[in-house]
């Protein structure tokens, strides 16, 4: 049987409706129902351990194969160096000359040996570093010191963590140790700041705070602390010296340009083979110095990231991008492309500061207050960052509201103003993230699952609310009635939600119709136990005609067939108290009725009726009220000709279709009757 619903359920033309319409039309209802469900569940649960076991072993697979291709790249950058120093000394052999012989020459051999060392100790740095290819990539890149330094907070001097810095030829940066090693990886790259753009600031012993200095790099700040006074020494000077001869040799390298590019077009002009063309003619054009904007530019972002000019900065790194496009591949590019990912990367955590969510900042204007940060962001490439600080922004902004939200008297009402609150904040979200991430259809997905958090937690307020007097079902019926009108508004930005609304609120639902079923239960035991069996008297006229409109109102419109005498009811106190209470108990649940009530909203309503059945099967049956007996058959007709075909009518309405257990219980007036008739009775 399992194999069989398996091909159903996986077969390529699977109709959902008419397979569901099938299992229902035939069977013995309920408990064939309750079976077929019992198999589906053990399918899907044996579906869900393969998965798992499936997911469990590529998940392991995936880990280790990432970990070799880790290793790989590391040692494939590691060989990329390797080549790239091997060729530079194939062109310094080149190069060299036979008969020179002269001290400078030999002093410009044993720098450049020097180099070509430092060179070597920093590629070597790719062993033992993780995430460094970037920073490796910059040609002319060296190391001249490094050191373990204590991260400090500025405002407390509370230790933060333990680093390792690395001080470069033009910038400074700063790792964390792996907390598990693997291989010669024994640190993480953390960050990298430019020796032009920081300045290091001697802080002074303060209690426990000794031997520490200071980064000022806008917007940031940083301090760290050295293992005693030497140390600190010498990483103040070096940092000191590493700038001076950083400013020197930019400086130096414009002049030495210039200089050649000079040299170069007055030799070509004396050689008689020269001709003018069109490639000495762009020779400035392709001067990575030339265009002074490019030159000015990180200067430029500084500038633009201080004074919150956000638009002006992203232009400036577009036109960048634009212009890097169309020039070729060198060294000079590769450092301007570092420097400018570095100020990409203080823009993008300012405006991620400009998102986020404090106590200080202020959570009102409605969406459209973050969206000078988001559109930027998404015009930088961050567009999974400006969805989730997006999202995030709004939910903070929807419990603040909640919060602020004062508890009426009556729940009624404090749920409306809290439907009304949490759905249209959802809905000015939803129309705010479609204008702002209109053409990155990815991030929908995202809204959606934020949507649904969100709905679960609105929720759990609804139910302190509307749950709380479980007893008050009508109350109940139009606090989740007001909440399914509400959530209908979602579909005007296109997501609807009422179907996890109804899930998360059906424990609640079954809760309450079961305790109400209980109830009602109870109270028809309590009135039966004291029923004299006699017709009512109303007193007076007027209260048997209201008693028959309000009959009306619940569905009974042939109440008027019960009247005799103008004020005589000729049904019991317990029968008229019962039809009330069961109308109203009725009415409500098929208010709140969805498909995954059915088995509960049948069961109880079927079961209410079959316990009154019961006590009016004992009466009847029952010696004592021999004399009774006649009224009593009176009673069990009105309940088996007006109230359950009612139950039908109504079932039949809202749940869409014949409701079997319903039409089972004439069965049981049969069996009444022929107990009766056992007794002797007439009918």
């Amino acid at each position: 049987m399992a194999q069989s619903i398996q091909k159903q359920l996986s077969n390529r033309n699977f109709d959902a409706q008419y397979y569901v319409h099938e299992i229902s039309s035939g069977g013995d209802g309920h408990k064939d129902l309750l079976e077929h469900r019992q198999r589906v569940q053990n399918l899907n649960d044996e579906t869900a351990i393969a998965m798992k076991k499936n997911v469990y072993k590529n998940y392991t697979q995936f880990i280790e194969t990432a970990k070799e291709i880790s290793l790989l790249e590391s040692e494939m950058y590691q060989l990329s160096h390797i080549l790239t120093e091997q060729k530079g000394l194939l062109g310094q052999i080149l190069d060299m000359s036979i008969t020179a012989a002269s001290d400078d020459r030999q002093t410009d051999e044993a720098g450049k040996k020097e180099k070509d060392e430092k060179r070597k100790t920093f590629t070597s740095l790719l062993e033992k570093v993780e995430g460094l290819t970037s920073v490796t990539e910059v040609p002319g890149r060296y190391l001249v010191h490094e050191g373990d330094l204590l991260e400090l907070n500025v405002d407390n001097f509370e230790e933060i963590r333990k680093v390792h810095a690395f001080l470069l030829n033009d910038s400074l940066m700063i790792t964390t140790y792996l907390p598990i090693r693997r291989g010669l990886l024994r640190y993480k790259f953390l960050s990298l700041f430019e020796l032009d753009n920081l300045a290091v600031v001697n802080a002074r012993d303060v209690g426990l705070v000794k031997n520490a200095f200071k980064i000022l790099m806008f917007p940031d700040q940083h301090m760290y602390q050295c293992d005693g006074p030497k140390t600190k020494r010498e990483w103040l000077v070096n940092l000191e010296k590493t700038k001076k001869n950083k400013s020197g040799s930019s400086t130096g390298q414009r002049k030495d340009f210039s200089s050649e590019s000079t040299m170069s077009e007055v030799l070509d002009r004396s050689n008689p083979f020269y001709e003018a063309g069109p490639s000495h003619d762009v020779s400035m054009e392709t001067n990575p110095f030339h265009p002074d904007w490019l030159v000015e530019l990180p200067e430029d972002l500084d500038v633009c990231i201080a004074q919150r000019d956000f638009e002006g900065a992203v232009d400036l790194i577009e036109r960048t991008n634009e212009h890097l496009k169309e020039l070729p591949v060198s060294s000079s590019m590769k450092e301007i492309r570092a420097r400018v990912d570095h100020r990409v990367k203080q823009l993008t955590d300012v405006l991620v500061q400009e998102m986020e969510v404090t106590a200080d900042r202020s959570l009102r204007g409605g969406p459209g207050v973050t969206r000078r940060a988001v559109m930027q962001l998404i015009r930088l490439g961050k567009h999974t960052t400006a969805c989730n600080l997006f999202l995030k922004h709004r939910g903070a902004a929807i419990k603040l509201a909640i919060r602020r939200l004062k508890i009426e008297g009556v729940a009624t009402v404090y749920i409306n103003k809290l439907c009304s609150i949490f759905f249209t904040h959802l809905i000015e979200t939803g129309k705010e993230f479609q204008k702002a991430f209109a053409e990155n259809t990815g991030c929908f997905s995202a809204f959606v699952v934020w949507a649904r958090v969100e709905l679960q937690t609105f929720v759990g307020h609804f139910s302190n609310q509307a749950f709380a007097t479980k007893s008050n079902l009508d109350m109940v019926a139009e606090c989740i009635n007001i909440a399914r009108r509400h959530c209908q508004k979602m579909c005007n930005i296109g997501l609807d939600l009422s179907f996890a609304l109804d899930g998360f609120l059906l424990k609640g639902i079954r809760d309450t119709i079961r305790y109400n079923k209980d109830q009602l239960m109870e109270a028809t035991k309590h009135r039966s136990g004291e029923e004299k069996w006699r017709p009512v008297n109303m007193q007076k006229p007027e209260a048997a005609q209201n008693l028959a409109k309000e009959m009306v109102q619940y569905g009974i419109h042939n109440f008027n067939s019960k009247l005799y005498d103008k004020c005589w009811v000729n049904l019991s106190n317990s029968t008229l108290m019962f039809s009330k209470g069961y109308m109203n108990f009725i009415n409500n649940l098929m208010t709140m009725y969805i498909p995954e009530l059915y088995f509960d909203v049948v069961e109880s309503l079927k079961e209410v009726l079959v316990f009154y059945i019961g006590i009016l099967e004992s009466f009847v049956t029952n010696e004592s009220f021999a004399q009774e007996r006649d009224f009593i058959l009176k009673n069990v007709e009105f309940l088996f000709q007006t109230i359950l075909p009612l139950t039908e009518n109504k079932g039949k309405e809202v749940i869409g279709h014949q409701v079997r257990p319903f039409k089972d219980l004439y069965k049981e007036q049969k069996k009444i009757n022929s107990k009766v008739e056992t007794l002797g009775v007439l009918i």
